[in-house]
């Protein structure tokens, strides 16, 4: 059976935040009693949290912890002593359980010791609230808890604790998220722990009793495990909220004192003399190691030397770690150097600190110290990075070169020296990389308050410095480089204007082949279909010519997009032919003109009016007064009649059925003089009668006229008016259908009478 650790989580966190807020004073031995403030719902733990523990999880006391460690004392050394005496008997598998027991006795100790110091824990933010209650209910002046002098040290010690306590606010929601989730593991693993309790129990009942003991007897002490877990990781969640609930109050009674200090700040040349001392110091001990780190890195060029010459034009693997070290050297070298500049930039910002605060600085100064130390800003967050950077790689360069010292074989025992070296001053400079790192911490810090500070005295926000900003930031933003083509760049300038062009070119565009259509084409006497078409073809002619013109105004070319023509192509060839056909079909129509606007045709056998023909798709309008959409391509793969290709003049048929016995002559005398009278019927080509046959139950003549395509509805409707008049006039019927009705005499015929029905039965029926 192996007995795996579990995790404990009472966060790493936990102790610095124990260690930064705990006040003096300790948890007096004989005071077991648990702390009412701290474990009761309340403070920061929900009722569900508090209510949702099992039954067998209890409150945390000190008395209660102790009597447990006592007597799992005596638990510990009656099994260490029985492993003792059976370690001399040999007995394998009882020895195997026993040292289980015991490991698992040592864990419930730990978990012990864990309880008496989260215990500890809760026991000094118990009395750190007592005195922030204390602090709150009497409340002092703003500044009376404050000790002369009232300078920068005390200014920036309250402004440490700010930010530690607004820290302090996202580092204890992370805490408390994780201990939350440490907690609902714990209550998983003891509901685990008890199943196999009772398993182990229900075991007893088996065929092998003492091994089934021996089972039970870990079982129980997972489970206690599990159970001393427990009240550990409840009693860390309520620590934790506890101590989350005292940063408020904290920052509150803070803030007075801050914003006291800033309006009393008195700045005296004892604090001033005390500042440049610790700056010369300071540029003592950097001189001293900038004359340490010169001597360094002349031994380190000298071996560099000897090395080369001995190596001639090769290079060996001591030779680039000299190399390497005479770098590290110089870096060192140019770190310290850098720290020793930015002493003058301490006492420039502590000065400008001073006279912000004190109100011995104009406006304008105040402001140009605020953008300046903007600047600054913007270019320290680059160079930290940077240097953290440097500082992460030197740190893995580093566990290398441990690993290689381990594994040193007898070939690469000549290295060890140079590796040793190389270790030394890799070492040497992470040093001064680590107060490097520390000054430019401290060094925006300081900007930090400066902006501050800056922000408390004068108004940084300028409407012509935001529009400037502004227009800055278009401009770079309108010069972006979003891509090169062919060495070309292709900036947001160049796409968005071409943009514009193009809009702006289609729309002129569309209005000049409109002019054009109707001032010059008609003017030249083109039909409305003719016009229509060449007004079209010019439209997408001068949008052929805006594209090309935009493109090579911005010295783009239709080479740089060719991958994207190509797929273009590629997508058209697959997955748009139709569309690609209808508007190749829609340019075909346009130059050839075989249906043109205001063209009647007939379609599926109806006759419609061709309104527009777009690149797509042609617009007929129908004697319905619907609209179809025609996609172009049909109008050129089937059979269209066009009524008004050339002209409007069509000829139309009339057909009479004459009674037999009429007079012919006279017949074709009157349908004539009717056709020669009506307005509307053309004179040439002439119309014409003819008589087209003798059928069986009339004489067919047939009326042939021309006319215009508009006026054929309303008169071939009057013209057959007129030939009834006229007939009926002359005393001619016109024929009804004959039939031979057949009767068989075979049988005799049953002819009944019924009188006409009265006028009464009519209406009723």
């Amino acid at each position: 059976m192996i007995i795996k650790t579990p995790p404990l989580y009472v966060l790493p966190r936990l102790w610095v935040l124990a260690c930064a807020a705990a006040t003096a004073g300790a948890l007096a031995a004989s005071d077991p009693s648990p702390l009412p403030a701290l474990l009761t719902p309340g403070h920061g733990e929900t009722a569900t949290a508090a209510t949702a523990k099992p039954a067998a999880v209890d409150l945390l006391t000190a008395e209660a912890i102790n009597g447990r460690r006592a007597a799992l004392a005596k638990e510990q050394a009656t099994a260490r002593a029985e492993l003792v005496r059976l370690a001399d008997q040999k007995a394998d598998e009882t020895s195997a359980w026993l040292s289980q027991e015991i490991g698992l006795l040592d864990r419930i100790d730990r978990i012990y010791t864990e309880q008496l110091a989260t215990l500890q824990h809760g026991a000094d933010l118990a009395k750190e609230s007592a005195e922030v209650e204390e602090r709150a209910a009497s409340r002092r002046p703003p500044g009376a808890n404050l000790r002369a002098p009232y300078g920068l040290p005390l200014l920036d010690r309250l402004y440490d604790e700010r930010g530690y306590l607004e820290q302090a606010e996202g580092w204890m929601k992370t805490d408390v998220a994780n201990a939350t989730e440490a907690l609902r593991d714990a209550r998983g693993a003891l509901e685990e722990k008890d199943r196999a309790r009772r398993t182990a129990r229900d075991a007893l009942k088996g065929p092998s009793p003492a091994k089934a003991q021996g089972k039970l007897r870990l079982a129980e002490l997972e489970s206690r495990l599990a159970q001393e877990t427990l009240r550990v990781r409840e009693q860390a969640l309520r620590t934790l909220k506890f101590q989350q609930s005292l940063l408020a109050p904290k920052l509150a009674l803070l803030r007075p004192d801050l914003d006291w200090l800033l309006t009393h700040l008195a700045f005296t040349p004892e604090e001033i003399a005390a500042a440049a001392d610790r700056r010369e110091k300071r540029n003592a001990a950097l001189q001293k190691a900038m004359a340490s780190a010169k001597t360094a890195l002349e031994k380190i060029s000298g071996a560099v030397t000897t090395l080369e010459r001995k190596a001639g034009d090769g290079s060996t693997r001591e030779l680039e770690l000299r190399r390497s070290d005479r770098q590290s050297a110089n870096e060192v070298l140019e770190l310290l150097s850098a720290q020793r500049e930015r002493l003058a930039e301490f006492d420039q910002l502590a000065d400008q600190r001073r006279r912000a605060l004190n109100q011995s600085a104009t406006r304008a100064e105040m402001l140009a110290w605020d953008k300046a130390n903007r600047d600054a800003m913007e270019a320290l967050v680059k160079t930290r990075r940077q240097h953290v950077a440097d500082l992460i790689k030197a740190r893995g360069e580093l566990q290398d070169l441990a690993e290689r010292l381990t594994k040193l074989t007898p070939e690469e025992a000549s290295l060890k020296t140079p590796l040793t070296e190389r270790d030394r001053a890799l070492r040497a400079w992470m040093k001064v990389a680590e107060d490097e790192r520390s000054d430019l911490d401290a060094v925006r810090t300081a900007r930090l308050r400066l902006q501050e500070e800056i922000g408390l005295r004068v108004t940084t926000f300028s409407l012509t410095d935001t529009w400037r900003s502004v227009c800055t930031h278009l401009a770079g933003a309108w010069d972006y480089e979003l891509f090169s083509v062919q060495d070309q760049p292709v900036r947001v300038k160049t796409l968005l204007t071409v943009l514009v062009l193009l809009g702006l070119g289609f729309a002129l565009s569309r209005r000049i082949s409109a002019a054009l259509g109707r001032v010059v084409f008609r003017r030249l006497g083109l039909s409305q279909g003719r016009s229509a078409a060449w007004q079209t073809l010019f439209f997408y002619g001068l949008c052929l010519i805006i594209i090309l013109t935009s493109f090579n105004l911005f010295h783009l070319s239709l080479t740089q997009f060719s991958v994207v023509s190509g797929a273009l192509a590629v997508g058209l060839g697959f997955g748009s032919q139709a569309l690609l056909g209808n508007f190749i079909s829609g340019i075909i129509l346009l130059i050839e003109r075989p249906v043109s606007k205001g063209d009647v045709i007939t379609l599926d056998g109806q006759e419609v009016t061709v309104e527009r023909i777009g690149p797509r798709s042609t617009i007929v309008h129908s004697g319905d007064n619907t609209h179809i959409v025609v996609p172009n391509s049909q109008l050129l793969d089937r059979a269209v009649i066009n009524w008004t290709l050339s002209d409007d003049i069509v000829r139309r048929k009339i057909t009479l059925g004459i009674a037999h016995g009429s007079p012919t002559r006279e017949v074709d005398r009157l349908l004539t003089e009717v056709l020669a009278n009506h307005p509307q019927v053309l004179k040439e080509p002439a119309p014409r009668v003819e008589f087209l046959e003798i059928g069986e139950n009339a004489m067919r003549f047939e009326a042939v006229f021309w006319c215009h395509l508009g006026e054929q509805g309303t008169m071939t409707t009057e013209l057959r008016h007129r030939f009834i008049e006229a007939l009926t006039k002359a005393g001619i019927a016109l024929a009804l259908p004959q039939r031979d009705v057949h009767l068989s005499t075979a049988h005799p015929l049953q002819i009944t009478v019924t009188p006409p029905a009265s006028v009464d039965s009519k209406r009723d029926a």
